[in-house]
């Protein structure tokens, strides 16, 4: 019971800002879409472009400065994750 009130705790945490909701929501669809479809994996930057402009408008800020946002964290979870994942190949092929 403990660690579903610290997964609610977590949750409440990022619906009360909306620049995690946009990188978590980012992140979440960006791996869906990387590890779990048939997508061609040229267009999955795109889409996280559009996506990020988007939710940076509508939960940043209604302004060219939320579309701004939103797009420089798509290009950021982009490189993030191509980072985590080119690391953990590393790790694993030290052992």
């Amino acid at each position: 019971m403990h660690e579903l009130d610290s997964i609610i705790e977590v949750l409440k945490i990022f619906l009360a800002n909306p620049w995690l909701l946009v990188f978590a929501g980012l992140w979440v669809v960006g791996y869906m879409l990387k590890e779990h479809s048939n997508l061609n994996n040229k267009l999955i930057p795109w889409i996280l472009l559009l996506l990020g402009g988007t939710l940076g408008i509508f939960l940043i800020e209604w302004s060219l400065g939320g579309l701004i946002i939103g797009l420089l964290m798509s290009y950021i979870i982009i490189g993030f994750y191509e980072h985590l994942k080119n690391s953990i190949e590393l790790f694993k092929g030290l052992d």
